[in-house]
């Protein structure tokens, strides 16, 4: 061999060695878990990396901890910024329930809120979204920041029954273990979606802004969808007509503003399933799924291909043991009686396999 050949052989050998270095350093790691979980979830990675495999997670509670649309809507509500001479007139669907216990002798838009959500779940998810119109995106992306940055929860007054009680709605936090997650499906060739039953363009402003750690492709987030509305042509879009388009551009979006009118994707119960199907794939059923919501996430969960070695991940809301918590005894109570279904149908069992359930601190 040259001597040209010889050290071109060399640098070649140094150049190998500083990728193969470069690309072990930057192999994110699940620090932040459980040893038995990561264990598991590390050997699903290992047999499905770069197989064109996908995951689906939900938003509140189970990306990070608390929810977002709640106190972000309280912090609008308190800063005189959404109140019930600005919201759209469309969304006064039950009198205000005013006393002389609240501040100012009125109900605000927070106890409002709470009241739809204690008459039904239909109600109250697509109406949390439909609320925020009127706003641009730019400045609902404002005040989303400006809330979370806040160190203290955030206190309103509510009907608690015939009483107004003060409340305190907490500010949501990071799961440093999510970001860990992401991270590792991503450097593994499998795609992470958002699935949220909450706003779409909000859950957005966290879940695809490099500050909060989650790094998520603006495209793969799927939540409530609003119609949006250009100021100065009129023209009516959403985010998902445009991605399907190939034009979707977020930052030029930032100056539309949002309507209360709703379209597809419709992403809460069985529609988070359903916008699965529409949206990622018909035929191809993700390798893992996370959600935290009774009904709300059960059809994306039990939809993890569980041949696959699929993992179905659940995020306890309150500290302690996971099993003994009231949502995942439901969770594990409805996936034995869904397998006994599925073994009176003849079909595979798959629904009661699979899960991992986890303690919310455990990941913080």
């Amino acid at each position: 061999m040259t001597f040209r050949k010889t050290v071109q052989a060399l640098a070649a050998s140094i150049l190998c060695c500083g990728l193969l270095a470069s690309a072990a350093s930057a192999a994110t790691e699940l620090k932040h878990w459980p040893k038995e979980a990561r264990a598991k979830i590390e050997a699903m990675i290992r047999a499905n990396a770069h197989q064109g495999q996908y995951a689906t997670f939900d938003m509140d509670q189970t990306t990070y901890r608390y929810d977002l649309l709640d106190p972000l809507l309280a912090y609008m509500d308190q800063k005189g910024l959404l109140t019930r001479e600005t919201m759209d007139p469309a969304m006064k669907i039950i009198p205000f329930r005013d006393s002389p216990e609240f501040e100012g002798g009125k109900e605000n838009m927070t106890s409002y809120y709470w009241r739809l959500c204690a008459m039904h779940d239909l109600i109250s998810y697509p109406w949390a979204s439909q609320i925020f119109s009127g706003f641009t995106l730019k400045e609902l992306k404002k005040n989303l920041d400006e809330m979370l940055a806040l160190k203290q929860p955030i206190k309103r007054q509510v009907w608690d029954g015939d009483k107004v009680v003060t409340v305190e709605l907490p500010i949501p936090r990071m799961f440093r273990g999510m970001q860990e997650l992401y991270a590792k499906l991503r450097e593994n060739g499998i795609d992470v979606y958002i699935m949220t039953a909450a706003h779409e363009e909000i859950i957005r402003m966290v879940a695809s802004d490099p500050k909060y750690g989650y790094n998520i492709d603006p495209e793969k987030v799927i939540g409530v969808t609003v119609l949006l509305k250009d100021p100065n042509t009129g023209e009516l879009t959403t985010s998902r007509m445009q991605i399907s388009e190939g034009r979707y551009d977020q930052k030029k979006n930032l100056d539309l503003v949002t309507t209360s009118f709703l379209t597809n994707p419709m992403t809460w119960f069985e529609g988070k399933q359903g916008s699965t199907i529409g949206y990622i794939n018909q035929w191809q059923r993700p390798i893992m799924a996370a959600g935290d919501s009774t009904g709300s996430d059960t059809y994306m969960l039990e939809s993890v291909n569980v041949e696959r070695g699929g993992i179905k991940l659940w995020i306890n809301r309150k500290p302690g043991n996971p099993v003994e918590d009231k949502k995942a005894r439901w969770t594990i109570e409805h996936a034995d009686k869904s397998a006994a279904e599925q073994n009176e149908l003849n079909m595979p069992v798959t629904a009661n396999k699979n899960w991992i359930f986890i303690d919310p601190d455990t990941i913080m």
